[in-house]
């Protein structure tokens, strides 16, 4: 069976850690009405932490005058190829008559066009430190010799995920576990399944729900970046310039030796972003919050994860079940303590609500001070753990429960997301897998 060709990025990263230059073109830096003109690099700058600035070097500028340049009341500002960039100088060094500079957008991901009239049949996204995964759904029709592959639909969208070739991937893992830092891993490419142009506008709405996919697949913050559109020639139409997002988090629901519970996922999770502007902000708070709360121990630490992902419950508890399905009034949900808000919400999704040996320290205070707790279920424990760090004048002794009640609160959010989509296949149980590569089927699923 021939094979088809691998996927190939639309610029060389290869270079990583090192700067890698996106585009080059003609800068204009200003100071009220002085204008000085010369050529500017879009780079994006892994060191000490990714982003994408314009360098800039620009004529016509004594170095005898830049302290006066750079100390007057105006704000300088910086035109690329005719387009003004909002942002903000950084570092900048003279010589003679040459001033070079960093400059910093504002925001990202840039777009140097209008993204709503530039149209294309396909895109390429690129997708730095993702996990290496394998035995997706396509891997033995579809995929490119020596890449794994996912293919993830929607209704009218198809995202064909590819890793590097020849164990390229593993290499790059290979380097972020030794350097740390972030380096290419997999190419993606963003289509409409019956072939017609979209828009540039169209495909950043797109980036942005895998963005919130991938994140929550990862356990941590993840998206595409650099994306390029391409019309029917292969010829670029319009380009986006971001900054990959770094995160090492500890645990997802996701076996990367599974990729399949991702393909499965991904059109429930699209159709439940696509419903409505309130399901889309609410699944993006929801994991905002949840990669924010997946620590790795460092910044931030157990006790702030446990208040945000507990945050994130409540969100989606009011949201379902005050919003969507109208199964309690506002003030009706307010009125309730937040243990019977959980509680309300795993039941209604089929998730279980009692203390087990999967929480030991949890199940040792409850049956050791019972009569301090009185935890009656496992919606009790955590947010009663939850407020004793809030309010701290609380009495009780929980100190040694923070790592179950975290673990247990991201359970839940990883349950809750996945029933509120509606999948009922297999995941890893962060409260009994040994290993990444462990999975059971969902509480509420199909039994084999």
């Amino acid at each position: 069976m021939n094979r088809p060709e691998p996927l190939q990025p639309a610029y060389d990263f290869s270079s990583a850690p090192e700067p890698v230059s996106l585009l080059q073109g003609a800068v204009e830096v200003g100071l009220g009405n002085d204008k000085f003109s010369g050529t500017a690099d879009l780079l994006l700058r892994f060191l000490p932490g990714p982003r994408v600035i314009f360098h800039a070097s620009v004529q016509g500028t004594a170095e005898s005058e830049l302290p006066f340049f750079f100390d007057t009341p105006d704000d300088p500002s910086l035109s690329f190829n005719g387009q003004r960039i909002e942002g903000f100088r950084g570092r900048w060094r003279a010589n003679a008559d040459t001033l070079e500079l960093d400059w910093h957008p504002q925001s990202e991901p840039v777009a140097l066009c209008d993204m709503q009239s530039k149209t294309s049949v396909a895109a390429i996204l690129h997708l730095f430190n993702f996990p290496d995964f394998r035995d997706g759904q396509h891997q033995a029709t579809a995929a490119p010799a020596g890449c794994a592959l996912l293919v993830l639909e929607s209704e009218e969208w198809r995202i064909s995920l590819q890793s590097l070739p020849n164990n390229a991937v593993h290499q790059a893992w290979e380097r972020i576990k030794d350097e740390g830092g972030c380096f290419l891993t997999h190419v993606a490419k963003l289509e409409r399944k019956d072939g017609k142009p979209f828009s540039g506008e169209e495909a950043c709405e797109q980036r942005l729900l895998l963005a919130n996919f991938l994140s929550f697949t990862k356990g941590g913050r993840c998206s595409t970046v650099c994306e390029v559109g391409l019309d029917a020639a292969g010829e670029k139409t319009w380009e986006t310039f971001g900054s990959p997002r770094i995160s090492n988090p500890p645990y997802s629901w996701f076996n990367p030796f599974k990729a399949s519970q991702a393909e499965l996922l991904f059109p429930l999770f699209a159709k439940r972003w696509q419903q409505s502007e309130e399901w889309k902000d609410c699944l993006r708070s929801a994991i905002y919050w949840y990669a924010q709360a997946n620590t790795s121990g460092g910044s931030p630490g157990i006790d702030a994860a446990i208040i945000l992902a507990q945050s994130a419950l409540e969100r989606l508890a009011y949201h379902y079940l005050v919003v969507d399905r109208k199964m309690i009034s506002g003030k009706g949900f307010d009125d309730l303590r937040a243990s019977d808000r959980l509680r309300m919400l795993f039941t209604v999704c089929g998730i279980p609500n009692e203390i087990t040996d999967t929480t030991p320290d949890i199940r040792q205070a409850n049956d050791t001070f019972r009569k301090e707790f009185k935890w009656v279920d496992a919606p009790h424990a955590i947010t009663d753990i939850r407020n004793s760090l809030v309010h701290p004048v609380s009495k009780k002794k929980v100190h040694g429960c923070y790592v179950d009640a975290w673990k247990l609160s991201l359970w839940y959010l990883e349950l809750s997301v996945l029933a509120l989509c509606g999948y009922d296949d297999t995941y890893t149980s962060r409260l009994t897998a040994k290993y990444v590569t462990e999975s059971e089927t969902v509480p509420w699923g199909k039994k084999a």
